[in-house]
């Protein structure tokens, strides 16, 4: 029988495999990060966006809480 061996398919820049755990959590961390910045800008944006368009079409509340 002949040894196989299977062609390195990885991508070289994250390889849990042969990476500290220390290093795994630490992207995992940013990962976490990043992803909850872009689901709370996005939701702020939306909501913004939806209580200037309230306002503008002259709901008092609307208008008060954007002063």
């Amino acid at each position: 029988m002949s040894d196989y061996k299977s062609p390195n398919r990885s991508p070289g820049f994250y390889d849990p495999e042969h990476r500290s755990p220390k290093t795994n959590g630490i992207i995992v961390a940013i990962f976490c990060v990043l992803l909850g910045g872009a689901f709370w800008i996005s939701l702020t944006d939306t909501l913004d966006k939806q209580q200037r368009h309230h306002c503008e079409q002259g709901w008092q509340a609307a208008c008060e809480a954007l002063k």
